[in-house]
This record gives structure tokens, C-alpha cells and sequence, in this order.
């Protein structure tokens, strides 16, 4: 904190972490499994060289299994191509198990039957509330599951860690996330370019936009009921605005109040 000696204010300087590090994605290629309809794939079965036993009755066992995998890598092709989705990698807490992950694809098995109902039978209003309350159940048993999971494995590890001041001080630092890689900092200066260019974009896109248009008020209108206001209901109006002056220049505007009666 400096000061600057000007007017009641103290300059104060300090630095924010705003920019944060960036994120680690993947790629995985998947089939959009939902998509495929049973009946045009048993047709597209049926078409196929796996159901023709001329094209394969004389094969070895080898190339009966290569004839099986490209036939059905061909069906598929043709009816939910492979696509690539990129997502971002995040780092799993301590405490989330297999069995986190378990009731977790629970927990989105009836979030997803919920939504297929929805789509299937919209007009099925009871069908429509039974799916989506099993889905609220099941949300609010994973939510307790969870927090019951951090606790219990918080509460076990400052216990085994207990007699281990130095560990348990590197556990509690890496639960309020110590010594993770440092973000970079934004200057005043480039926060003060940011503020300007977006302002003189703001500018920019209404630089052609047409003049407000006022509507004039009709000749009926009059303001001829005024009253005299006393000193008090002016000093209760400005005691309630809000106190611009910071509690130091209050503290100092009373010693030098003091100072200047004397003793």
C-alpha cells in the first residue's frame, strides 16, 4: 500500500492470477452407439457374406475370423461411422475409486433413459415423471456416496497421518491445491489496452447506428404539485447515501479535529 498524497485515497497494487494454465486434451474415436437401428442392420446383415455359406464354407478358421471382422467393420461403416472426440483430460481426485466410477455411469444410465423417454412418448406425462424422479434418486444417492467417499478418506488419511507433522502438511497442501505450475499474471498495463480496445470496439459497432428518438410528452402532461422541502428531510437524504471516504481518512479528519481545539 502506498501513498501518494493525493486526495483521501490510498494507492493499492497487488497482482491477479487470471490467466490460467492450459489444458491437456485427448482424442478418442468411439461409435455413436445409440444411433443404430436394429432393422437396418439385421437387413444389412442378412445382405452380407456372413449369411451366404458358399463364401465361407471352405475357409480356414483364420480367415473365417478375418471375414467376420470386415464384414461387420463394413456394416458399421456404413451405418455409425467412427468419429473422433476430443475432450479434456482432468486429473481424478484421490478419493474417486472404482466404485465412484460405478455409481457414477449409474447416475448417467437413468439420466439418459430419462431423456429417451422424453423423446420417444412425449405426450406420456406419468411415463415421462417416473423416469426423471428414478433419475433424481439416483442423482441425490450419488451425491451423498460422494461426500460420504471424501470424508471417510480425508478423515482416514489425517489419522494414519497423525504422527507425521510434515506429510500431513503436504497432504493439507495439496487438498487447497499448493504447488501446482503458476499461472501468469496480467500487468496494468495490458488490463488498461484491454479495457481501451473494448470500449473502442463498442464505438465501432455503433458508430453507424441511427440517432436515439425521443417521444415528446403530450401537451396534457403538467407538473404543478411541488412542496417545500425543511433541512431535515435534506440531511436524512444525504445520510443515506453511500459513504465514499475510506474509515482511515475518517480516523484522521477526527485527530486533526482534535488537534485543532487544543486542550
Amino acid at each position: 500500500m502506498t501513498d501518494v498524497d493525493l486526495s483521501n485515497h490510498r494507492l493499492l497494487s497487488w497482482q491477479a492470477p487470471l490467466v490460467r494454465p492450459c489444458s491437456s486434451y485427448s482424442t478418442v474415436t468411439s461409435r455413436p452407439r445409440n444411433r443404430l437401428h436394429l432393422a437396418e442392420f439385421r437387413a444389412e446383415l442378412l445382405q452380407s457374406s456372413l449369411c451366404c455359406s458358399d463364401a465361407w464354407s471352405n475357409l480356414p478358421v483364420d480367415a473365417l475370423a478375418q471375414l467376420y471382422d470386415d464384414e461387420l467393420t463394413a456394416i458399421l461403416d456404413r451405418l455409425v461411422p467412427v468419429r473422433a472426440m476430443r475432450f479434456r483430460r482432468k486429473i481424478s481426485d484421490p478419493w474417486f475409486d472404482d466404485d465412484c466410477r460405478v455409481a457414477k455411469r449409474c447416475v448417467r444410465f437413468f439420466e439418459r433413459e430419462a431423456h429417451r423417454v422424453r423423446r420417444s412418448d412425449p405426450d406420456n406425462l406419468e411415463a415421462q415423471s417416473v423416469a426423471t424422479e428414478a433419475w433424481y434418486t439416483r442423482r441425490r444417492e450419488y451425491r451423498r456416496f460422494i461426500d460420504e467417499k471424501r470424508n471417510a478418506f480425508w478423515r482416514t488419511k489425517v489419522d494414519s497421518e497423525r504422527s507425521d507433522p510434515r506429510q500431513l502438511w503436504r497432504s493439507v497442501s495439496s487438498l487447497m491445491g499448493r504447488g501446482r505450475a503458476p499461472v501468469s499474471t496480467v500487468d496494468a498495463d495490458e488490463a488498461h489496452r484491454f479495457f481501451d480496445n473494448k470500449v473502442a470496439g463498442v464505438r465501432a459497432s455503433t458508430d453507424d447506428a441511427p440517432p436515439p428518438s425521443y417521444t415528446t410528452a403530450p401537451t396534457t402532461c403538467q407538473l404543478d404539485d411541488f412542496r417545500r422541502l425543511s433541512t431535515d428531510e435534506v440531511v436524512t437524504a444525504v445520510r443515506l447515501l453511500p459513504d465514499k471516504q475510506c474509515q482511515s481518512y475518517v480516523i484522521n479528519q477526527s485527530i486533526n479535529h482534535c488537534r485543532q481545539r487544543g486542550p
